[in-house]
């Protein structure tokens, strides 16, 4: 999409600063202060999801002077939309989820994970439900299926009122223990009991007692009684003791290529980061 497609007020975020320190939604800039209102949703849609944009990070560095924030636009359009309860954004963003499955060496496309989780959680109810669908459909990556259970337990906690919503979509995936694997059951299980979501016990009894949970990624069913509070530390039977060595698993064996190849990418997202910094540098000194 080309970029002088924008106009005003939203072209202004194209060149509005680096977006990529990672802020609270209480901490983002008022964007509204640039005249930006509900009337330009549309057009905050389209450069939330622009591919120019988010292509605007090239191998060699470059996009230095007048160009260096265009990268970052659709972060702060993500934002605006978060900041305008823009429910028709929904869709839109959801489908952005596969974006940030590759991010090591890509600083907007690993603070857009964080971004979206944010903004879904201050649209609130409406997002419930396209969440939900997202989570029940196993083709879905599971990292982004986690990233969906986080984000609706973020809207329990940004509107109370909406508490019994997000506890009935995780309870009625947790139904689906057998499908699910176990460590989207623990995510689960976790979600439900930061949210202490107290009903759902049987639930979570039944995903245990079916062997379906990974402990480490919420502990056993004793550990579920103590986060609840149904349960105390002395009351607790001690703990299994831990493996012995022979018992461990097999380590992954990493061969010397992979050695490589891990070393290099590390030291080209570091080189990329460095090299955004000092951009960005000098995009404030100006």
């Amino acid at each position: 999409m080309p970029i002088n497609s924008y106009s005003l007020p939203v072209n202004q975020l194209l060149h509005y600063q680096p977006g990529t320190n990672k802020l609270s939604p209480a901490e983002w800039p008022n964007y509204q202060e640039l005249g930006i209102t509900a009337e330009d949703i549309p057009d905050l849609i389209r450069m939330a999801t622009d591919e120019d944009l988010y292509n605007m990070q090239d191998d060699d560095f470059g996009f230095f002077g007048e160009n260096s924030l265009l990268e970052y636009a659709p972060i702060h359009a993500i934002r605006v939309l978060g900041q305008l309860r823009a429910s028709a954004a929904i869709e839109p963003l959801i489908g952005l989820f596969p974006k940030t499955e590759n991010t090591f060496d890509n600083d907007v496309l690993f603070f857009l994970s964080e971004e979206l989780s944010d903004v879904l959680s201050l649209i609130g109810l409406p997002a419930i439900p396209p969440l939900a669908a997202y989570l029940a459909e196993e083709s879905h990556d599971e990292t982004k299926r986690v990233q969906v259970i986080d984000t609706i337990k973020r809207i329990a906690f940004v509107y109370p009122e909406h508490h019994p919503d997000c506890v009935t979509v995780l309870s009625r995936q947790l139904k689906s223990n057998q499908e699910n694997s176990p460590e989207l059951n623990g995510h689960i299980i976790w979600a439900l009991t930061d949210l202490k979501a107290i009903d759902s016990l049987p639930l979570i009894e039944q995903a245990f007692e079916a062997g379906r949970v990974d402990d480490e990624v919420v502990g056993d069913w004793d550990d579920v009684l103590l986060n609840f509070g149904l349960k105390t530390s002395t009351n607790l039977p001690p703990k299994s003791p831990p493996k012995t060595s022979d018992q461990q698993p097999t380590p992954k064996i990493v061969n010397n290529q992979v050695a490589v190849n891990d070393h290099e990418s590390l030291n080209k997202a570091q080189q990329k980061r460095e090299a955004r910094r000092q951009r960005n540098l000098k995009s404030s000194s100006k």
